[in-house]
């Protein structure tokens, strides 16, 4: 993917990024739908997506699903869980989204066109975690929403 500078992560260890997300989750094609994990903080993260050309999210009538964008944000928040494991070489926690908030579509986003999924955690509990994602398009926000997730050893 071109269009996007090279981020590094800022926590000082030897894990570069960006990383591609099948490294980092355990979704693969068709349901595999971002493409790398570019930076990560200790709050936030930035990851990477194309829209795709088809598959099971277009609608051949509407274009893309509004569950599209959910599941993009979804998909970062577990590439972030898949980034961490590998940093503490531990295997990764078991993640489930249990949770969808304040979701809204403001513009609509076209095959081929390059997103980025800004992450920023707002709340954590226990295995609980709000994740604010914005999911945002060449020509500013497409999607913005919160999703809570459960993760922990299983």
């Amino acid at each position: 993917m071109s269009g996007l500078q090279n981020f590094k992560n800022s926590d000082g260890t030897g894990v570069p990024l960006p990383l591609p997300a099948h490294l980092l989750v355990p979704h693969r094609l068709p349901m595999l739908i971002i493409h790398r994990l570019l930076e990560r903080n200790e709050d936030t993260a930035l990851a990477e997506s194309m829209v795709p050309k088809e598959g099971i999210f277009l609608d051949s009538q509407t274009g893309l699903l509004p569950e599209y964008f959910i599941e993009l944000i979804a998909q970062s928040v577990a590439a972030i869980n898949g980034f961490d494991a590998r940093k503490e070489n531990r295997p990764p926690f078991t993640g489930y989204l249990v949770g969808i908030d304040n979701f809204s579509w403001i513009d609509r986003a076209f095959p081929g066109e390059i997103l980025q999924i800004r992450l920023k955690k707002t709340y954590k509990f226990q295995a609980v975690t709000i994740m604010e994602g914005k999911v945002i398009g060449p020509n500013g926000l497409v999607a913005c929403g919160e999703i809570k997730v459960w993760e922990g050893k299983e």
